[in-house]
């Protein structure tokens, strides 16, 4: 019998039949490893532990208790949302899941334009804890792009990000690179055909279903496919998902933590700010008692700057396309600009930033090198047509006061 060598991460090595997966590895070394392995890392790069195993690679092994774990059980688990959506929603689609910094998301599109409301979550999270319970196995296999596309046919996001990875373009990560194609099928014991769910995934996963279980649905929102507004909007699930029950209690209780200090919370119980509908998204007037905080923090900043020796400057709230041209934003920031107005013949644009006036205080005489260093300093209003589903109060808004010099 051939036989492959292996080698551990303390140098030592490891004689297996050839053909032994890494899960094969892990029950060879001990029955807890393998009961506590997710994944394994060959040569350095994540690989199932159903992988068969070269001769001469190094492996190492990814359990619970590893940070990077995290990543491995989320987007595992965001598979298995996928599975109950498309259970539960026939003629439901479904596009990207990636594990994200504390959890996962799913995009889906639902038939006859339907969406999720809050109260779905609780039918979705049912219906992933039996696919849980069911300890369902993740089998991954490979296709050529044609079968591949054929199997999606009736999923076109999932055939978007096909046609992407061939066209040699980033896929959200969502295809390996490669002639083939990736998928994974996890399959119920009471399916006799054999079928299950097949998702389009570049993996690795966790080993099956039963492996997860510490995860929570969070919310729905509404999210373009690929984040561009030219593409459908589509139905997003976030959720989050740990290694053990006491650290996922342990975020929810920071996030509830983090609702009550909420500073869109705050700003409405301090009557500081707030951000009426008529004026549109991202948009805040500042009350008296936000416009005094404001005022403090304004002078200190202006203090600051002139024992720094700046001089300060002001300049107007728009500026025709060449100034921005000249810039360059037109060329490479214009999705984050408001429209152009049309007017006295010229096309006119709110400021995204400060800057390129103060070039233009620079350019409006001769200079010497003498002059330098020269210091300019704005508190000026800037305008950035920042999308409605990503403004967030005061941290992400389309009307804010830059400190710029």
């Amino acid at each position: 019998m051939s036989m492959v060598t292996v080698f551990l991460p303390d140098g030592s090595s490891r004689e297996l039949p050839a053909g032994s997966t890494a899960l094969d590895l892990a029950t060879d070394i001990g029955p807890g490893l393998a009961k506590a392995a997710l994944v394994a890392l060959i040569d350095g790069s994540p690989t199932d532990l159903s992988a068969p195993l070269a001769d001469t690679t190094t492996v190492e092994f990814v359990t619970d208790r590893a940070p990077e774990a995290l990543e491995h059980l989320r987007h595992s688990t965001a598979h298995v949302l996928a599975q109950a959506v498309l259970q539960l929603w026939p003629g439901a689609t479904f596009a990207g899941g990636p594990a994200i910094e504390d959890g996962f998301y799913y995009d889906f599109e639902l038939p006859d334009g339907a969406t999720f409301s809050e109260s779905d979550l609780e039918r979705i999270d049912v219906r992933m804890r039996e696919i849980i319970a069911a300890d369902q196995v993740f089998e991954r296999f490979e296709l050529d792009l044609e079968p591949a596309k054929v199997l999606m046919a009736a999923h076109p996001y999932k055939q978007a990000f096909m046609d992407l990875a061939s066209a040699g373009e980033d896929a959200d990560g969502e295809v390996s690179g490669g002639d083939q194609i990736s998928f994974y099928r996890n399959t119920a014991a009471s399916d006799t055909s054999g079928a299950g769910f097949v998702d389009m995934c570049r993996g690795p996963h966790v080993p099956s279903t039963g492996r997860l279980g510490h995860f929570a649905l969070m919310r729905v929102a509404g999210a373009y496919f690929r984040g561009s507004e030219k593409n459908p909007m589509l139905q997003r699930i976030y959720g989050t998902a740990w290694a053990n029950k006491k650290d996922l209690a342990a975020h929810l209780h920071r996030l509830e933590e983090a609702i009550k200090r909420d500073h869109r919370r705050l700003a409405a119980e301090l009557d500081l700010v707030s951000w009426p509908e008529e004026l549109g998204p991202g948009l805040a007037v500042w009350h008296p008692r936000g416009a005094l905080v404001r005022k403090v923090m304004e002078d200190y900043s202006r203090s600051r700057h002139e024992t720094g020796g700046y001089d300060f400057v002001f300049s107007p709230h728009i500026a025709k396309s060449v100034l921005w041209e000249t810039s360059g934003h037109l060329d490479f920031y214009k999705d984050g600009m408001y429209p152009a107005m049309e007017m006295d013949g010229a096309s006119y644009y709110p400021k995204p930033m400060n800057c390129p006036f103060h070039v233009m205080i620079y350019k409006s005489q001769q200079r010497s090198y003498r002059d330098l260093p020269i210091r300019l300093f704005e508190l000026g209003a800037v305008y950035r047509y920042e999308l409605s589903g990503a403004v967030h109060g005061l941290l992400r808004s389309r009307g804010f006061t830059q400190d710029d010099s």
